[in-house]
């Protein structure tokens, strides 16, 4: 089968587009054809050797998928052969994918392969993040750092569908309008204004409630200090490259908790969860009240193109990659 393969360390520039084995069903496993891949942030820290979940290479990059079920285990109890699925797992830039069943979710009739390999994994960790492990209740204020990539945006949505208000943090004012467009209450510029102030002033000094965090760096270390008392830090991801240090006094001073959001691994061993959180996220989508933002679709054979676009923080929503 055709895939892009990571085979060392050389970034980007190292990736192949190569003929690579085709995988074999495991027996709780599904061979899923790939008809869609959409980007993540892990996508351009594996081919760097620098993410926490390395596969030994060579292997197949990507992460986030929609396809159709090929083969299914002996021990598959919820998925068939010809069921349109959407899912997570490792090699969704390849032609055909192993994948657990626990990993994978039937696509809902209304939305297509596109739309669909945009939901599990970014959309997924926005909603598992906000309703339950942030706890998000209506009334409360949200803030949302990287709010016009492609977790932030479904923070941003799945936060306004809560109930919640949304303030969204963006490096320019293309990004300002797409959280705006998607249900952002205000937007802030953290390059052209003081972050710290404009939370203070926004928030009449109480703090915001809860905070999505997948940037880290400087950003992190400036709203870890801007929580309301019994307010919730979620720590996303690091897209600024950069893994922040907190003093603890700061928790403990303000009585605010501090949660890791790894909706991947909750997938893997807590299914009961997952299935929980993806209803609900077809739910609002159903209902329109979500809607994954689609930035560009290219063709297999720009992969990399389509990462660099990722890597250079150009992408308003999901970059996809048409992969069958």
């Amino acid at each position: 089968m055709k895939a892009i393969v990571v085979n060392g360390t050389a970034g980007l520039d190292g990736l192949q587009l190569c003929e690579f084995p085709k995988p074999t069903v495991r027996p709780r496993g599904l061979i899923v054809e790939i008809k869609t891949a959409a980007l993540n942030f892990p996508d351009i820290l594996q081919p760097k050797g620098l993410y926490q979940d390395q596969p030994e290479p060579p292997f197949v990059l990507g992460l986030e998928f929609s396809g159709i079920v090929r083969e299914a285990g002996e021990d598959c109890k919820r998925l068939k052969v010809g069921d349109r699925v959407v899912g997570m797992g490792q090699g969704a830039l390849g032609q055909f994918s192993s994948v657990r069943e626990q990993m994978c979710f039937l696509l809902p009739e209304n939305l297509s392969h596109d739309l669909g390999a945009a939901v599990p994994l970014a959309g997924g960790t926005a909603m598992y993040g906000l309703k339950y492990c942030g706890r998000l209740r209506e009334g409360e204020t949200l803030v949302v750092l990287g709010a016009a990539g492609g977790t932030g945006n479904y923070a941003v949505q799945i936060g306004k569908a809560l109930g919640a208000r949304v303030i969204a943090v963006c490096s320019s004012e293309e990004k300002m309008q797409s959280a705006r467009e998607v249900g952002a209450d205000i937007a802030i510029n953290y390059r052209q204004e003081d972050l710290a102030e404009r939370l203070k002033e926004l928030t009449d000094n109480r703090g915001v409630d809860v905070i999505y965090d997948p940037v880290g760096g400087e950003l992190f270390d400036i709203c870890s200090r801007r929580l309301a008392i019994g307010g919730r830090l979620l720590i996303v991801g690091f897209a600024s490259g950069t893994i922040p240090d907190l003093r603890m006094n700061m928790p403990l001073i303000k009585s605010y908790g501090v949660l890791g959001v790894n909706w991947s691994l909750t997938a893997w061993r807590r299914p009961e969860i997952s299935n929980l959180v993806m209803a609900d996220l077809f739910d609002l989508c159903e209902r329109g009240l979500v809607r994954p933002v689609i930035d560009k679709v290219f063709p297999l054979h720009h992969a990399r193109a389509a990462l660099a676009r990722l890597e250079n923080q150009q992408a308003i929503g999901k970059t996809l990659v048409h992969v069958g």
